[in-house]
């Protein structure tokens, strides 16, 4: 009876030290004739254990895509707070961005005006007398 409660506890120490992750999955269900793609999740330790229960549950040849969730915690991770500084900084340079590009779209539709109104003078016929 000891040895079962020694590997009890070791269970659950690996699923709090690995906890589990969500699976977003895409399956093909069959319903009377027709056939139609439904999008499910399913939480497991792993991707292949994800994938061998849907397998279970729907069939193997039914499983087309499975992918893991982001967390929130990966998420906020990429994310950074910037301070009142930092973000006044960040304005200003999208801002000149912003509008260098639009300078530069200005320049382009110029030189298209130029090269359209010469185009336009070339192929006016000139009229001799």
């Amino acid at each position: 009876m000891l040895l079962f409660r020694t590997i009890n506890t070791a269970v659950k120490i690996q699923e709090v030290a690995q906890p589990m992750t969500q699976f977003a999955a895409t399956v093909r269900v069959v319903f009377q004739r027709s056939a139609i793609t439904a999008h499910t999740t399913i939480t497991a330790d792993s991707m292949m254990s994800a994938r061998a229960l849907l397998s279970h549950i729907y069939g193997a040849e039914n499983v087309q895509l499975v992918s893991p969730v982001p967390t929130p915690s990966a998420i906020g991770e990429q994310t950074k707070t910037l301070s009142a500084s930092e973000l006044q900084v960040k304005s200003m340079s999208d801002r000149a961005k912003q509008l260098n590009q639009q300078a530069q779209q200005l320049k382009a539709r110029q030189s298209l005006a130029r090269a359209q109104q010469a185009v336009a003078k070339a192929s006016k016929p000139t009229l001799s007398k």
